[in-house]
């Protein structure tokens, strides 16, 4: 029947016997056969094919879900669809790291007090147009920006207005974001009283680096943040590369 025991068949894959046995838990690679009294576990040379694809995916943190889509994928140009799909999430992802980078060196390079300028003023309060989304704190640029598109592509008549991201002040694992634009009658409700803002210009990932600055200002000054925290989007990425990206950062203090 050219069967195998499990050892064999890891070592013609180049797996660990651990590996083959997971992914026939996970049910990605299911034995040939399972000898009914011991429960040892028998492949077919024709599993290794099969064996690789697994790992070979799982080593590009490719979700199990879509791994069973790559194995049951009825031809090649639904494969094709998927692995296209996980290529542009990689390359996404290599960007967002390569950004991650650049903040590190930039808080290595920054002096131990990075010098914004904050200013504190009283403001009316202003009404959003927009939607809200669920955001998770471990993927806050990537869960905002996709807000931000989708929030474009919804208010596409409201022109040039730049959007209005509103956070709370303390972050949890995932927590609703409303992104907008000021108008009459819109849905968000920003509350009026004194906040305090400052100007950050670069890539979005160094935004900590005003929050910092900014709230260490309230703090220094005697004041008290209440929240929300506001984000409003000065430029356009289509047309401002990272480092020319303006961002106002705002927070509500307790009146």
């Amino acid at each position: 029947m050219g069967l195998m025991p499990i050892g064999e068949f890891a070592r013609l894959a180049r797996l660990t016997v651990k590996a083959v046995r997971h992914y026939d838990a996970e049910g990605l690679l299911v034995p040939a056969s399972v000898d009914p009294h011991s429960g040892y576990r028998y492949y077919r040379a024709e599993q290794v094919r099969t064996a690789t694809t697994i790992a070979l995916l799982r080593g590009l943190d490719v979700p199990l879900p879509v791994v069973r889509q790559v194995l049951s994928a009825p031809d090649d140009a639904a494969v094709a669809v998927v692995l296209g799909e996980q290529r542009e999430r990689l390359a996404a992802e290599l960007v967002r790291r390569e950004q991650a980078l650049r903040t590190l060196d930039a808080l290595r390079r920054a002096p131990e007090r990075v010098p914004y300028a904050v200013a504190i003023a009283d403001r009316a309060p202003v009404q959003l147009r927009g939607r809200s989304g669920r955001v998770r704190a471990d993927a806050l640029d990537e869960d905002t920006g996709a807000l931000c598109r989708l929030v474009l592509r919804e208010l596409a008549d409201a022109g040039r207005a730049p959007l209005v991201a509103v956070f709370p002040l303390d972050l949890v694992d995932e927590f609703d974001v409303q992104v907008g634009v000021p108008s009459a009658g819109g849905e968000t409700a920003l509350p009026g009283g004194s906040w305090a803002t400052t100007l950050h210009v670069g890539p979005h990932p160094q935004l900590p680096l005003a929050y910092t600055a900014l709230l260490e200002h309230v703090r220094e000054l005697g004041h008290r943040p209440a929240g929300p925290v506001t984000e409003t989007y000065l430029t356009d990425p289509d047309t401002a590369g990272p480092d020319e990206m303006v961002t106002r950062v705002a927070v509500a203090l307790d009146r």
